[in-house]
């Protein structure tokens, strides 16, 4: 059997492809229905207000990368690297609708967003990508303008659905990062499948951290995707790592760390996996987290491709350009 420190060699670039896709059916919890209206008017895009924070929160994240000794790349000449400003005016171009959506799940009234390209093609159907989003409360929560380059897909000819999760955003109910709400997204799934512009033949995922995390488990519960894509997946949360996140938790700590950690479920994953990786991540380890991750994948014969980064963040900030394009391929592949 293969090593980590092997796996760590071969891997940096693509990982294997191996196994079958399967596809099952979406859990539901009665009669289907979803809330739309138009998005309210956003703030006229300010580059600058962008770049700055965009620059805070790579120093942050270098900052912790430093104290672990991981490498790190810098930024020589902003535009070329993290991108220029009609880059980011081109996201609000015309041709992109956000709706926001809210819809039922185990009773409780849920919050989200809907993009779709407009005017909708005639007489056509759209794939779908069901986007789950990272963190908790205000932190990484969907919004109006398209942060995580949802034009990108949209103009592509794709659909990009999300949730907001329980107890976040005036949305009822509490977070459980990883436990009930795990059926939200099973929940808006389902209901997305019957949206009428909707090819249900054809739904897909993208999860940012902890959205990588709850496209996984919801992939375990039967969320039934073609393929999915992951960015700075944590997979294991029984990592001292992530200690601090569980300290406030009641009952039997121990197995809902487990629950949230793909490494133990990973025989469940009935989907082809491209996850791609920061080296340079403080917050989701390779050696501790991706590798035996990916071992894990291999060892069950999964389909998956790991991508890694040299230096690159959380959130792949160096690479957004390839990391969509890498998404956008990976899923024409997997279409019916």
């Amino acid at each position: 059997m293969r090593t980590l420190e092997h796996l760590a060699r071969t891997i940096v670039v693509i990982g294997c492809l191996v196994g079958a896709v399967t596809v099952g059916a979406a859990a539901t919890d009665g009669p289907v229905a979803v809330e739309r209206s138009a998005c309210e008017s956003v703030e006229r895009p300010d580059f600058q207000r962008y770049r700055d924070r965009q620059l805070a929160t790579l120093r942050g994240e270098q900052t912790a990368a430093r104290a672990q000794n991981l490498p790190i790349r810098e930024v020589v000449d902003p535009n070329r690297d993290l991108g220029t400003e009609a880059d980011y005016l081109a996201r609000n171009a015309p041709g992109v609708r956000c709706e926001r959506i809210v819809y039922e799940s185990d009773g409780l009234r849920i919050r989200g967003y809907l993009w779709t390209p407009t005017p909708l093609p005639a007489g056509k159907k759209l794939p779908l990508i069901v986007f789950n989003r990272g963190g908790t409360g205000e932190d990484s929560k969907l919004r109006a303008n398209t942060q995580f380059g949802f034009e990108r897909f949209v103009r592509a000819g794709y659909a990009v659905i999300g949730s907001q999760y329980r107890g976040n955003d005036g949305s009822e109910g509490v977070d459980e990062v990883g436990g009930s709400d795990v059926r939200d997204v099973l929940r808006l799934t389902a209901l997305a499948r019957d949206l009428p512009f909707v090819d249900a033949r054809n739904i897909f995922a993208v999860g940012y951290s902890r959205g990588a995390m709850m496209t996984l488990a919801a992939l375990r519960d039967g969320a039934g995707f073609n393929a999915v894509a992951l960015v700075g997946l944590p997979a294991d949360f029984r990592a001292t790592a992530f200690d601090r996140s569980f300290a406030r938790m009641e009952g039997d700590v121990a197995a809902a760390r487990a629950q949230r950690s793909a490494v133990t479920f990973a025989e469940k994953i009935d989907a082809p996996v491209l996850m791609l990786q920061g080296s340079g991540d403080p917050l989701v380890s390779v050696a501790t987290q991706t590798l035996p991750f990916v071992a894990r994948m291999q060892s069950l014969r999964k389909t998956y491709e790991l991508v890694i980064y040299d230096g690159d963040s959380h959130g792949l900030i160096f690479n957004g350009v390839d990391r969509d394009d890498r998404v956008l391929a990976w899923f024409a592949r997997f279409t019916r």
